[in-house]
């Protein structure tokens, strides 16, 4: 039986857990077997950072950290305002993510793992009147990684722009985002994440996450798709 409560006739078996540390392409969701040719109806399970598996046709959506409700973050983690756990029973703890410190402009969330010790940082930079808000991610040991929208992504790997470049790009950027700013906040934006010249992670809103380099904590990633990219970042325990 499904979560919705509707019967399979042909039930297929349960998808296993797989590892969370080398996740490479995941959402976060109830969705464990998507709906398809071959299947009238999406199959789901629990709530869980969910790893895509397997081709278009019979892709799955393998589990690796299961997401705490907001009673279950209350009861592991105080003041958080996310948890995520490494068993199904949300017993052993994997990670949080704690409240946002705020300065007024952005948001800075800290990500620590089950003995409290720090992961690193996920801040939200505000935006302005003619540009959307952005990221970051601060990993210990490791360069910056900062999330952008397209055009913020131009310079790519072997591709300097000028001074001159740039702030035409940026213009550009500017002028776009004003004249076409509404029907873009109703379509999730694809952000492009890089450390330097090296593109580290790329997101389709905040639904669907593509790590590129190995050494991203993978938790990091989690924890920026739990928070959201839209307009209202989500507020998890903490808003309840």
């Amino acid at each position: 039986m499904t979560r919705g409560g509707t019967t399979n006739p042909n039930p297929e078996p349960p998808v296993e857990q797989v590892g969370w540390a080398d996740a490479d392409r995941f959402v976060v969701g109830w969705v464990e077997r998507p709906r398809g040719s071959r299947r009238p109806q999406a199959v789901l399970g629990a709530h869980a950072v969910r790893v895509l598996r397997g081709p278009l046709a019979q892709r799955v959506h393998a589990p690796c950290a299961y997401v705490g409700e907001h009673e279950d973050t209350r009861r592991a983690a105080p003041g958080a305002a996310f948890t995520l756990f490494e068993d199904p029973g949300l017993q052993h703890l994997l990670c949080t993510v704690t409240t946002p410190d705020s300065d007024g402009h952005d948001l800075l969330y800290a990500v620590r793992d089950a003995s409290g010790e720090l992961i690193g940082t996920v801040r939200r930079v505000a935006g302005g009147p003619l540009s959307p808000h952005t990221w970051r991610i601060d990993q210990p040991g490791r360069p910056e990684v900062t999330g952008t929208g397209k055009l913020g992504s131009l310079k790519s790997p072997g591709k300097k722009l000028g001074a001159s470049a740039g702030i035409a790009v940026d213009l550009v950027t500017r002028a776009l985002t004003a004249q076409d700013g509404a029907r873009k906040q109703k379509k999730p934006r694809t952000l492009h994440w890089y450390a330097g010249e090296e593109k580290v992670m790329e997101s389709e809103g905040s639904d669907t996450v593509s790590v590129r380099a190995d050494w991203l904590d993978r938790r990091l990633a989690f924890a920026f798709a739990l928070i959201g990219d839209g307009p209202k970042p989500a507020k998890g325990a903490a808003g309840s």
